[in-house]
């Protein structure tokens, strides 16, 4: 009796041995092969993308929608994501045992609306530095709309624009603050203005959040040379912070061989182009469980613009310098900004999924992302007889 009991007690706690392996090797996820009854090691594909519920394909062939996770066999894939009115995702990964890979499409409406933001008229529009704000001049209208506005580009709650806020007047004094060189401070709260008033320079520094009496207006003119210092000591600083979040090795190579560098918002990459030629080490920081599977190039040629990844330790070349001369980060912090002539083209940070998000007649000096990311900022006329406006280009 006592024998059978044991023999009974070592066949579940072996039972219950196996069970507990088959689970952890299905959470890693190996699975079932009833052919050889082993079990076969796979990987997690996590299709995500925004927005969900579109279609995925697996080396051409529909297998679900997103947002969803799929176990395949170790191998490289061509993955696709589709959803009707939206721009495909595409791009090959590869998928390692017992390791996630994720999508992460960001998908594009393919016929974005166009929404007027001013009606006014509006002139060389300036971006503030955290990407929240822009000012525009008007000269062309009535005396009480000519000066100069601010518009927030932060979104009300349901989605409403906000509606621009004068902060100047141009008639007073015989200024017109359309002919202003603008400046924004390092903290997007002031705004320097350089302009020629009956034949004399003046130099103004407004604050971007309300309206600025031409009758307390003060020159600073005198103090120029030392708010531009104190800006850029600020800038230096803010810098000097983010570069700290860069691999030793890798911030001596960017300060000796790189400049106009560029972090993304979320801090995690950095946009530079190289001035001469370096190699970036392998293993700058320790590496991930899983990492993009896409082609990056550590060695360094000059002329040519890159993006370092500091999560993944993956440097992507990107274009040559002469192509980026109107090249930035998009909100995201997973994607590029890129305006050419008569388009406005978004990429991947790897250098994948270029997508011509505007084709159109638009001022290309002029364009800019909202800090959502889900629209962008032009300036253009939509008729012969009408002055330029701001407008909003749907991107969701």
């Amino acid at each position: 009796m006592i024998k059978r009991r044991s023999i009974v007690l070592s066949t579940i706690f072996l039972a219950i041995i196996a069970l507990a392996f088959l689970i952890i090797k299905l959470a890693q996820g190996y699975q079932p092969d009833l052919t050889t009854r082993s079990l076969r090691p796979s990987g997690i594909l996590a299709a995500t993308s925004i927005p969900d519920g579109a279609q995925i394909y697996i080396d051409g062939r529909l297998k679900s929608a997103t947002n969803t996770t799929l176990n395949l066999s170790p191998d490289e894939y061509e993955v696709e994501i589709k959803k009707d009115g939206y721009t495909s995702w595409k791009k090959t990964l590869t998928i390692k045992k017992e390791l996630v890979t994720k999508t992460d499409a960001y998908l594009f409406p393919t016929f974005p609306n166009l929404q007027s933001l001013t009606f006014t008229g509006a002139q060389k529009p300036v971006l503030s530095p955290d990407g929240q704000k822009v000012v525009f001049a008007v000269s062309e209208n009535s005396i009480d709309k000519n000066g100069l506005w601010v518009l927030d580009l932060g979104d009300r709650p349901l989605g409403l624009p906000r509606d621009p806020r004068k902060i100047v007047d141009s008639a007073p004094a015989g200024r017109d603050f359309s002919e202003a060189q603008l400046e924004w401070s390092p903290d997007s709260n002031q705004i320097l203005t350089n302009l020629e008033t009956l034949g004399e320079q003046e130099n103004f520094l407004l604050e971007a959040n309300q309206l600025n009496p031409a009758t307390r207006l003060i020159d600073v003119t005198n103090q120029l040379q030392a708010i531009k210092a104190d800006w850029e000591k600020e800038e230096e600083l803010r810098f000097k912070s983010q570069s700290t979040k860069l691999p030793p090795k890798l911030l001596e190579i960017l300060t000796d061989s790189a400049q106009n560098l560029q972090f993304s918002l979320d801090e995690t990459k950095i946009l530079y182009a190289a001035t001469a030629s370096a190699q970036i080490p392998e293993k700058l920081i320790p590496p991930l469980p899983s990492v993009s599977t896409q082609p990056e190039q550590r060695k360094l040629e000059p002329g040519k613009v890159y993006v370092y990844d500091l999560k993944e330790d993956k440097n992507f070349y990107l274009m040559d310098q002469d192509e980026s001369k109107n090249l930035a980060w998009f909100p995201t912090s997973k994607h590029l900004f890129l305006v050419q002539e008569g388009k406005i083209t978004i990429l991947e940070s790897d250098n994948t999924n270029w997508v011509d998000v505007y084709t159109g007649p638009f001022d290309d000096k002029y364009a800019f992302p909202f800090p959502a990311g889900n629209r962008i900022l032009v300036l253009t006329s939509l008729g012969k007889e009408t002055p330029p406006n701001l407008y909003a280009i749907s991107l969701r």
